[in-house]
């Protein structure tokens, strides 16, 4: 038998300098995340395996929630969508409209009076002239209306609001639902607000009416003689990505998009009825395991992240670039305190979504891609294994 040199010893198997290496990958991945809260989640991928996921149970977050909707409204509802405004009655004779005259809502939260614009200056998309429609009834050749102005609010459920409160959702509003002391614009509702509004309006214009203001239905025969469309989902969309999901001026946005996906998808249509179709839809294309509870949806990094991935696929250039803890990347950063969230891509393919506090999960992005780049660049080349899992120490 051939003798073994003595440096056969010391030489150190393949297999065991892999498995130190795995082991030391791991050791520092845990390290980079040890600083997370128990409310906060970080899910970081490479070409879709997991490189690192630190995901708690899955809770309620307002930002999360505003995400989900704003992608379920692009996919159910389309990009160019746009909450149109209509009124109509009878088909106008010499000019005159017999019966009442019908302001229609379709759940557009950004309609306002040109009188008031001023105030609506912050708007992230503008606002939608109820103007424009008195303006073209009258250039249409209309002189009066010898019923009343019916504002009709009914694609969505009305909600019960008490004195002094600010509608979240309403299918018509006009003015961001402001209330004036003037018996003249003093309304029961959003609605009856919105009629009587549109009635000044058409005075305004030259155009008379025989009638006052109320709420009504319109019938399913009425005849449109004006309509007009807000800014279009894809620009609505953007703007709240670009704005920390955040609306500084509309109170319903994010209750009316809610309601009108339950619309869509044949319901009475109001938020939490929104929400919970949302859920259920979600979790069946997307393989998420979001919950719509009382309090919202509550959901997870894993659902953050397939929410992205299905956005990124279908309207990428919704996204711009953002900066994480020092990584650069395309996605959505919304700052809100404990309850920010990211999501992105970097230029390598590495995807990743937190949520929580934002110091917090910008810190453990960073140190994870430290340790990336350490374990890539300082040593073997191929001693990263996107394989690793926090579980092997």
């Amino acid at each position: 038998m051939s003798p073994v040199g003595v440096s056969s010893f010391r030489r150190v198997s393949p297999a065991i300098v892999a498995w130190e290496e795995r082991r030391s990958q791991a050791a520092d991945l845990a390290v980079a995340v040890n600083t997370l809260g128990e409310d906060e989640c970080v899910l970081i991928k490479d070409q879709g395996v997991e490189l690192v996921s630190v995901t708690k149970g899955r809770q309620f977050s307002e930002m999360g929630q505003k995400f989900a909707t704003v992608v379920t409204s692009l996919q159910l509802l389309g990009a160019d969508f746009a909450f149109p405004t209509v009124i109509g009655g009878n088909e106008p004779v010499d000019g005159v409209v017999a019966g009442n005259l019908f302001v229609v809502g379709g759940g557009d939260p950004s309609v306002a009076s040109d009188s008031l614009s001023l105030l609506f200056d912050g708007s992230l998309w503008g606002y939608t002239s109820l103007d424009v429609l008195a303006n073209a009834l009258a250039a249409s050749g209309v002189t009066r209306i010898t019923g009343d102005v019916i504002g009709d609010g009914s694609i969505f459920v009305a909600e019960q609001l008490a004195p002094g409160e600010d509608p979240t959702w309403s299918g018509l509003i006009v003015d961001d639902g402001r209330i004036f002391a003037s018996e003249q614009n003093r309304g029961i509702n959003s609605a009856q607000t919105a009629a009587k509004t549109m009635l000044d309006l058409l005075r305004a214009s030259g155009i008379t009416v025989d009638g006052t203001s109320a709420t009504g239905i319109a019938s399913q025969d009425l005849v449109p003689l004006a309509v007009v469309n807000s800014a279009s989902l894809r620009t609505i969309s953007q703007a709240l990505l670009g704005n920390n999901l955040t609306d500084p001026v509309w109170a319903s946005t994010f209750g009316n998009l809610e309601s009108r996906i339950s619309v869509h998808l044949g319901g009475q249509g109001f938020p939490q009825q929104g929400r919970q179709e949302m859920v259920l839809t979600q979790n069946a294309a997307l393989g998420t395991k979001m919950r719509s509870t009382d309090s919202g949806i509550e959901l997870a990094c894993h659902d953050l992240d397939a929410l992205f991935g299905s956005l990124e696929t279908e309207y990428p250039e919704l996204f711009g670039d953002i900066q994480v803890g020092g990584v650069d990347a395309t996605g959505v950063l919304i700052s809100a305190g404990a309850d920010s969230l990211v999501a992105g891509r970097t230029s390598l393919g590495v995807t990743f979504a937190a949520m929580g506090n934002e110091a917090s999960i910008e810190r453990a992005i960073g140190d994870v891609f430290d340790v990336i780049d350490r374990f890539s660049v300082e040593r073997d080349p191929l001693a990263f294994s996107p394989e690793v899992s926090l579980n092997e120490l």
